[in-house]
């Protein structure tokens, strides 16, 4: 069995801490660890994007929704 997830993938078009691709569980986390100037879009504004429906993109960011897919384990139980 498996356990699927949310995931939304930030690639930066200009790096970062040295890396371009950034992972998060939610929209707001994103802003934990990125700056607003860096993202190009301010939490507000990217709340009201469906990234169900499609990709986000502007001059310094491509934002997508993905899935994580995980296998189920036993261990803890």
């Amino acid at each position: 069995m498996k356990q699927e997830f949310k995931v939304i993938h930030v690639e930066l078009k200009e790096q970062y801490n040295g890396k371009n691709h950034y992972y998060f569980g939610s929209k707001a986390a994103i802003y934990d660890t990125l700056p607003e100037r860096l993202v190009g879009i301010s939490k507000e504004s990217l709340w009201n994007i469906n990234l169900h429906n499609k990709d986000y993109s502007n001059k310094k960011c491509i934002i997508r929704l993905g899935t994580l897919i995980r296998r189920r384990t036993k261990r803890g139980k």
